[in-house]
Parts: C-alpha cells; structure tokens; sequence
C-alpha cells in the first residue's frame, strides 16, 4: 500500500524555490536565448549553405550514367548530333549549333585561342591548370596570303552562297596547294576530327593483326562508341576501321592504351602533330573531346590529313563503306558504317572525318576525286543550316575545280624554317577531363566539409555561452 507523501513545509518550499527556477526565469534566462540563438545559427547556416552550393555544384556536375552498351545502343555521332538537334527544336529555343550565315573573322577573334566554351567541359579539374595557348607564330605558315583572317580566294573562286562555318580551306591533296581558305590560322576545337593523329600512331607503332579485349571503361566511354564491349576481342585494324568509320571514343581509349596508356598516347599525339609542322594546333584529348587547351585550325588539320592521306593503310580504311563488326559475349557482331555523308553520297567521294561536340560545334573533313583532280575541304565551327556541313564542303570543293593548278593561295608545308619549331604548351600531370565518379570526389567532399564544421561549431560555442550568460544572469 502506498503511503502518502508528507506535507511540504514553508521552509522546505522556501529553500526549493531558491534551487528551482520558476516558469518565467526559464523562459527568460534559458528558452528564449536559446531560440535566438538556435534561429540566426540556421539562419547562418542556410545561407553559407547556399552560397557554397553553385561553387561545388560546378566542379561536381554529376555525369549521367550511361546504359550497359549494347550492339544494339552504341551511340554514334550522328545519334548525339540528332539528339542534340532534337532537343533544342523541343524547347523552342535557337542553339549555337544554328545559324544562318558566316560568322566575319576580319579582325581575327580567335587569333590566340578559340571562343569561350559554353559548356562545363573546359572547366579545370582540382589541382589542374589550363595550358597556356600556343605561341602565335611571328610568319604564318602557308604564304603571305594566310597571314590574313578572312575569306582568301583567287580570282575566278565563286564564294558559294549557305556556308555557315567560321573557318575552312579547300587543298590539293597531292600537290598541297591550298585553292581558297577562311581565317586559315584561327583557333577553334576540332572535336573527333583530331582522331586523326591517333590513328597515324597506332597504324605506325601497332600490328594490324594484335588481339585487344574490350573493358568496361571502354564500353562505357563518354561521347560516341563504335559499340565494343567488356571481355570483347578485336584487332587493332577493327578498332581503326571503328575509330574513323563511325568516331568511337571506345575504340580510341583501347587503341590508347595499347600505346601506353593515355597520357603515353595523348603526347604522341601532340608530338606527332609538332612534327608536321603545325602551329596552332593543341591536342587536350586524343577522341575529341573538348578539354581546357584544346586548339587547332584549318590550316594545321589540312596539312595533318595531307600526309594522312599519303598513307596507303589511312587512305584505304576512310575509303571503306561498312565493315563487319565483332560482337562479344551473347551479343551477334554487326555492320559499322561509314558516317561521312560526303563520302557515302557522292559517287567521286575519298573518305574524311567528321566531328560534334557542344564548344566545337560541326568540324568535317571532305575529299572529293573529281576526274583525277583530288581535292580535301576542311570546316571548323560549322552549323546546319539549309544545308549540312558535308554539302557545305562539296561547294567549296566545286568551286575550287575551276581554279588553275598553281594559281592557289597558298601552300601547305611552306614556312620559315625558325618558326616551325613553335613550342608545345606542357602536358598537365592530369589530362583526365573533369568528371564525377565514386572515388574522384573526396577533395570536391573536404571543401564543403570543412565550411559547415566550421559553421557547426561556431552554433555549439553560441550556445555554451549562451548558457554561461544565463548563470551569470541568475
């Protein structure tokens, strides 16, 4: 049985309440500040919040995971391009992949380096610096002529009506000899055109008949896949027919690392290209795509696919319509077309390259052999207009035949001796194009770690003064 408490006496309830805060204290000294102070620490805390969310939402832009690959959904460059040109007629909005005229190169805007990137692809990686731009060159090579930077052409060149790119050139690809050209030496991105230079490399250094397996970084590989697949086995003669036929970054990365892995690779490329004599030209990726530095021009991707087109394996892979392809595991192989439309649509048609991305825009290389006469046309920063940048380079093909041998505006190989020696910018120690991953991220994780802890012990020390406060109140 439960006894009843005894009374409590006056002294007793005296002495208590000298111990116990009353209802009214506590919320004065205690409740109150403590609400005060809860309130401008999350106050606080949601604005550092917001302030250091379009920083790290920058750098940590999360990549969209792609599907497994199939036979069935390599991506070529023609689906990008599509896709691309399908989701800004959805939105109703004009694109920098649409314009309706030339852009004027007069006043050399892209002397130094090509126009700001639009995109996040440019944007430099933690720790990461942009190389430096290639050093203009004091003579321009090619002649007198391509020291300028607008539309150069010989008398008797009628200058077709519908073309969109900012750059281009027409040349003889036996001879050299450069027809007509617009801003020659202007920089701009080459996207897959530059695959050029790693296909010279790997026909030069690697057996046609070496066996590679395909791995999952390869079938998964950003931007547009011929369609190889993990455990699969292709030669190298089948990964260049993939890489230059339909532009497969999957097909690049193996090719890559059969030659030593990326960075080997990319400053093969780089040295490759020094060689021949470029002087614009800075390959940051090896497939294309765009990466802080990435530069060339018309002038420097002529004078490569001049000597490309000397070399018998080159000539006779970019002159082949389709190829039966490898399939791998429970996946049948399949047919890889040739993706360059000038070459498939016309019967006088010799092969070239054809490229897309975002900063890049349309670039094309197209060669025609019109009654013996082989001429290449080469366009950068080209749009779809009324007409595609394949159809833009047959016109300017046209309409160099009528221009006499000899009669050009320049020539490719001719510079001063001194200037051909243009230093390349330094390769980066990381070439790795910013992307997010399970692994890559800590660094991105620590900086906005660090802000917040500060912020959360700054609210603990509030509040411990804030009860400090109280006592000495009391």
């Amino acid at each position: 049985m439960l006894s009843t408490p005894a009374p409590v006496s006056p002294s007793q309830r005296h002495a208590l309440n000298k111990v116990m805060p009353t209802v009214a204290e506590l919320e004065r000294y205690y409740f109150q500040p403590m609400r005060t102070t809860l309130r401008y620490g999350l106050t606080a805390l949601l604005t550092s919040w917001a302030l250091l969310l379009p920083a790290t939402s920058v750098a940590q832009e999360p990549i969209e995971e792609l599907p497994e690959v199939t036979a069935g959904n390599a991506e070529s460059l023609q689906d990008i391009i599509e896709e691309a040109e399908e989701a800004a007629e959805a939105s109703g909005e004009a694109t920098p992949t649409t314009r309706t005229e030339a852009p004027n190169t007069d006043l050399c805007p892209y002397k130094e380096s090509p126009s700001p990137a639009q995109s996040t692809s440019e944007v430099v990686a933690p720790g990461a610096t942009t190389p430096e731009p290639v050093a203009v060159p004091a003579v321009p090579a090619g002649g007198d002529k391509l020291a300028t930077c607008g539309v150069i052409t010989p008398d008797g060149f009628e200058l077709p009506d519908d073309l969109t790119a900012s750059a281009w050139m027409v040349f003889d690809i036996d001879s050299g000899e450069i027809m007509a050209a617009k801003d020659p030496h202007g920089r701009y991105r080459p996207a897959s055109i530059i695959k050029v230079l790693l296909s010279l490399v790997a026909i030069d250094e690697l057996d046609p008949a070496t066996v590679v397996t395909g791995s999952d970084e390869a079938a998964n590989i950003e931007g547009s896949r011929v369609g190889v697949g993990e455990g699969g086995q292709y030669t190298v003669d089948q990964l260049l027919h993939g890489l230059l036929l339909a532009s497969g970054n999957d097909a690049a990365y193996l090719l890559a690392q059969e030659l030593g892995g990326d960075q080997v690779a990319l400053e093969k490329v780089n040295a490759l290209a020094k060689q021949l004599g470029t002087q614009d030209t800075f390959a940051a990726t090896y497939s294309g795509l765009d990466a802080p530095g990435m530069s060339t021009s018309t002038y420097d991707m002529s004078l490569i696919y001049q000597y490309a087109w000397q070399n018998p394996t080159f000539e006779a892979i970019i002159s082949t319509d389709h190829i039966d392809f490898p399939g791998w595991g429970e996946n049948e192989g399949f047919q890889v077309w040739n993706d360059n439309a000038l070459f498939m649509n016309d019967p006088d048609g010799i092969g070239g390259k054809t490229g897309f991305t975002d900063d890049a825009n349309h670039t094309f290389v197209g060669g025609l052999n019109r009654e013996g006469r082989r001429l290449a046309a080469v366009l950068l920063d080209a749009t779809v207009s009324d007409i595609r940048p394949w159809e833009q380079a047959r016109l300017l093909i046209d309409a160099s035949l009528p221009i006499t041998p000899g009669s050009g505006v320049g020539q490719l190989g001719v510079h001063d001796a001194q200037e051909a020696i243009s230093a390349t910018p330094e390769m980066p120690e990381s070439t790795e194009t910013p992307t997010q991953d399970s692994s890559g991220s800590v660094s991105d994780l620590l900086k906005l770690a660090v802000p917040i802890a500060v912020i959360v012990l700054l609210l603990i020390a509030a509040l411990a003064w804030t009860f400090r406060a109280s006592k000495r109140r009391r």
